[in-house]
């Protein structure tokens, strides 16, 4: 993952555990859950930071719910608790916004990339090689 993306998501999860449940005792952080809705193409990068998370914030247990986007935004319209839901496109989270909190925010974006053998008849003249 690109070290911009992780930066942002970082910041994601920051910004919310401040969501989370703090106590008025408490003067080290926030605590409680976070619960996280993600799409299955983010796993392995929510994995690593929510990791790198709870290392700087062991007051706040994270949990992850990753699947299909449409899948996650049915189950927010049900009533499902989420703090964060990241969706892997904007029709998901359309479909979700009268049952989330804010405006949603763009944290990252995808470049469709073809990778084809040098030489290939099939690409187009004037494609970069």
């Amino acid at each position: 993952m690109p070290r911009p993306a992780a930066i942002l998501i970082a910041l994601l999860f920051a910004g919310t555990a401040a969501c989370a449940d703090n106590s008025p005792e408490r003067s080290d952080g926030p605590s409680g859950e976070l619960v996280v809705f993600a799409a299955s193409s983010l796993t392995e990068a929510f994995i690593e930071i929510g990791a790198a998370f709870d290392d700087t914030h062991p007051s706040v247990h994270v949990t992850f719910s990753f699947a299909g986007s449409g899948a996650l935004a049915n189950q927010i319209r049900e009533g499902a608790p989420a703090d964060v839901f990241a969706a892997a496109d904007t029709i998901s989270i359309e479909a979700a916004a009268d049952d989330l909190e804010g405006p949603p925010v763009v944290f990252a974006r995808n470049t469709f990339t073809i990778v084809v053998e040098r030489g290939n008849p099939r690409v187009s003249p004037g494609w970069p090689t």
